[in-house]
């Protein structure tokens, strides 16, 4: 969401609502979080971010991006996954000029935190049912799992977004829009899901312990088929390629939620009138910023390295935001004989 897209007042609440559950899932996380796993924490995160600089075709003229909720969900858990999103989109919106800074609370509602809560429910509920009906098998489990929460989890990201627009937007919530919105993000549902398989299988068969979600099941208790370090080697690699090859070669075009709040923008969204959803909209306060539009000074063919600069640097914000909560280790033991 751009800045202006919705008033003031509702911008200020939902800078509320992001801070109170930020603070929630911090203090929560503390229980989810060892010295040993900050590193895997904070590569997920890298990646994510990573993802979120691949615009995908979804429509003519119009590009989707994995939203990674449901990857911070299952590998991380509810608390440190809302956590590793409100850190990417933190650092998309002050870096890179990506989301509003007056909209940084209602993205962090909608990505981080209900998209986030959505996707883990899912994961949960689909999981048991797959265990009630005695499916274990070490692929098609986690497969069908992160469908399903990686599908659910963008559609609670846009059922929060007409929320938020309906307290605080510029018109009359336009139904045509609306349903464009949730119609349009169908495609976008479908490659955040496939993607969310891709990554949790992918972790389940090297190091499944290090999956939050499957640490209680006996999925999780079989050896590991590599050491861990095979593991954030390979979380790495994947991000740096996303991030320097993969980013350079998306779509252009706006992406599924500036398509659907620009439809009947005839004029432009500062002049226009009517259903015009983002009339209000503002240019970001750091569009001239060094890095801004995922470019090193707005230098073409410099997409690439713009991405390896964020997905490096998050990778560090995530380390030492997740290292300073992760318990000592004496405390933690001392905690457990007790």
């Amino acid at each position: 969401m751009s800045d202006g897209l919705i008033d003031p007042r509702a911008s200020v609440l939902f800078y509320v609502v992001a801070a109170i559950g930020v603070c929630l899932a911090a203090w929560c996380a503390r229980s989810d979080l060892h010295v040993r796993t900050v590193p895997f924490a904070a590569l997920v995160t890298a990646l994510i971010f990573a993802l979120h600089t691949v615009a995908v075709p979804i429509l003519p003229g119009v590009s989707g991006y994995v939203v990674g909720a449901a990857i911070a969900a299952i590998l991380l858990g509810p608390f440190v996954g809302a956590l590793s999103m409100a850190i990417v989109l933190t650092v998309q919106a002050f870096v890179f000029a990506d989301g509003g800074l007056s909209a940084l609370g209602a993205n962090v509602t909608n990505m981080a935190l209900a998209a986030v809560a959505a996707g883990f429910v899912v994961a949960v509920a689909a999981r048991a049912l797959l265990v009630r009906r005695e499916v274990r098998s070490p692929l098609l489990t986690p497969t069908l799992v992160s469908l399903a929460a990686g599908f659910v989890s963008v559609f609670a990201a846009t059922a929060s977004f007409v929320v938020e627009y309906a307290l605080g937007g510029a018109t009359a919530t336009p139904v045509e829009n609306v349903a464009y919105l949730f119609a349009v993000h169908i495609p976008v549902a479908l490659v955040d899901g496939l993607v969310t398989a891709l990554v949790v299988v992918a972790v389940t068969l090297v190091h499944p312990a290090s999956v939050f979600l499957l640490r209680e099941q006996s999925l999780a208790a079989r050896p590991a088929a590599h050491p861990r370090g095979v593991l954030l080697a390979g979380l790495a690699f994947a991000a740096l390629v996303i991030a320097g090859l993969v980013s350079p070669l998306g779509a252009s075009g706006p992406d599924a939620l500036e398509a659907a709040t620009l439809r009947g923008c005839t004029r432009g969204p500062d002049t226009d009138t009517g259903e015009c959803m983002a009339r209000r909209v503002e240019e970001h306060r750091f569009a001239g910023s060094a890095l801004a539009g995922y470019t090193v000074g707005d230098r073409p063919g410099s997409a690439g390295v713009a991405a390896l600069i964020g997905t490096l640097g998050t990778f560090v914000v995530a380390g030492v935001c997740f290292r300073v909560l992760a318990p000592r280790e004496e405390k933690r033991t001392m905690a457990s004989a007790a």
